[in-house]
Order: C-alpha cells, then sequence, then structure tokens
C-alpha cells in the first residue's frame, strides 16, 4: 500500500498543474486508509486534473455519490459550484483514495494550508512550483498538535466563521487514533463553542433567534461529547455521527 501511495503522488507531481498535495500522506507515516488531498487553485487545473484522472486507467470513481458529482461536473451543471468547496473523489488502483478539491479563496498553497484547523497537517506541496511549503512548526517531532497560527478565521468570533472550523473537529479525534496527542486542539473548539454560547441576538428577527437556539442546543451537545473525550480519550463512531450531524446544523 505504501507503493500505491508513493506512485499516486508521483503520478500527481508529473502533472504539474497549479494546485497542492497536502493530508496525511506528507506526514512521512502511513496508516491504513491514508489518502492523498489535491487542492487545485482555479477551475481550470481543477478541470485537467479530473479529466487526466478520468482518461488513466488507474485512477477510478467507485462511489456512486462521487460518480453522480463528477457527472455533474461533466455536464457543467452549476449545482455543482454551489457550496464553497467542491470534491471528486477517485480511487487509484482501487486501493488509494485520491480527493481533488476546488475550494474558494484558495488560489496557492499558503491559502490552503492557513485554512487547516491544526499545526500538524499544514504541510503541503505545491505541484506547479514544484516545492514544498511547511507551517508544522515542530508538531511531527513533538507528535502534538496545536491550533494553526496562521488559520485567520480563530480571530473571526462571528458564528459562520466559528462554524467553518468546527467541521474539521472529525480530524482531532482521527489523529488521535494515529498516535498524536490533539488536547490542544480539543481545548480550543470548546473555547470556540463557549464563544458561540455567549452570542445574543442583537437583530431582532425571528429566524435569527430561532437559528441561534439550534447554535446553541447543537454546540453544548458538541462540547459535552469534547468534554468525556478528554477524560476518557475515547470515542464512539454513534457520538462521531452525532458531532457531525449537529455541526452541520450550526
Amino acid at each position: 500500500m505504501k507503493e500505491h501511495i508513493r506512485d499516486s503522488i508521483q503520478w500527481i507531481k508529473n502533472q504539474k498543474l497549479k494546485g497542492c498535495i497536502t493530508g496525511s500522506c506528507m506526514l512521512d507515516e502511513y496508516w491504513d486508509g491514508m489518502d492523498v488531498d489535491w487542492f487545485a487553485y482555479n477551475k481550470q487545473s481543477f478541470t485537467q486534473m479530473f479529466y487526466a484522472m478520468w482518461y488513466n486507467p488507474d485512477f477510478q470513481i467507485l462511489d456512486k455519490l462521487e460518480l453522480w458529482k463528477a457527472e455533474k461536473f461533466m455536464n457543467q451543471d452549476n449545482d455543482f459550484y454551489k457550496v464553497g468547496v467542491q470534491t471528486i473523489k477517485f480511487h487509484y488502483n482501487t486501493c488509494i483514495e485520491i480527493n481533488i478539491i476546488l475550494k474558494k479563496n484558495a488560489s496557492d498553497i499558503f491559502s490552503v494550508l492557513s485554512s487547516f484547523d491544526m499545526d500538524l497537517i499544514s504541510i503541503g506541496y505545491d505541484t506547479y512550483l514544484e516545492k514544498e511549503l511547511d507551517l508544522s512548526g515542530d508538531s511531527h517531532k513533538t507528535k502534538i498538535a496545536r491550533p494553526n497560527k496562521w488559520n485567520p478565521q480563530y480571530l473571526n468570533h462571528e458564528a459562520w466563521a466559528i462554524s467553518r472550523i468546527l467541521r474539521q473537529l472529525g480530524r482531532v479525534f482521527k489523529y488521535h487514533k494515529r498516535g498524536f496527542n490533539t488536547d490542544n486542539m480539543v481545548y480550543k473548539y470548546i473555547e470556540l463553542i463557549d464563544i458561540m454560547q455567549k452570542h445574543q441576538d442583537i437583530f431582532n428577527s425571528n429566524s435569527y433567534s430561532e437559528g441561534l437556539k439550534i447554535r446553541k442546543k447543537n454546540t453544548k451537545i458538541v462540547k459535552q461529547i469534547c468534554e468525556v473525550w478528554l477524560d476518557t480519550h475515547e470515542i464512539t463512531d454513534a457520538q462521531i455521527e452525532i458531532i457531525n450531524e449537529k455541526i452541520k446544523e450550526i
């Protein structure tokens, strides 16, 4: 499997398109289920990479949802671009997941890496400039993950900004299972939740008030799960599913 990871990364590098490779594959370690993420800097590069994989027999789309997204993309359906992040998942030699991603306002490697929540994963390889950028500090050496100091969203206490960061919470538990200390990240998420809990309705709007109630209710549940995890460092698939569902509604 390690060879497949290495070969798929080299193939992506050989395309020399405007984008960058990120994710767990950059950490010089290997885990079961490891994938490769490639962020395109613009629609043109995303399109070129998509078709390079689509017409290469070493890459397949095995998931029905991913195939549905691919068909929407190929049919130039505007719905494909409705959300801020577009992804299509291929499999290299049927075993390695390759995610090609187009993210709003991520037009270079720094803007991609600075959007991540923790420093541990803030390392990437620019496939156009053929250079690596490492914002991870000493986290690989210490195996201690901390909030990514380059992420500007941490300075924004608006509900939408906090919600955007909260969507990455599941990764914290995943990397703990891989042997990293992610306690600092959970404490940071609890801090952000506490900020959201203090938000008040200043618009005198029924729709805003209702949305605020839902956000406070959901983040309270997420916080409770996080606090239990800090004591036990154990989490069930059902709890992760609850976290994902509640965060989607925030």
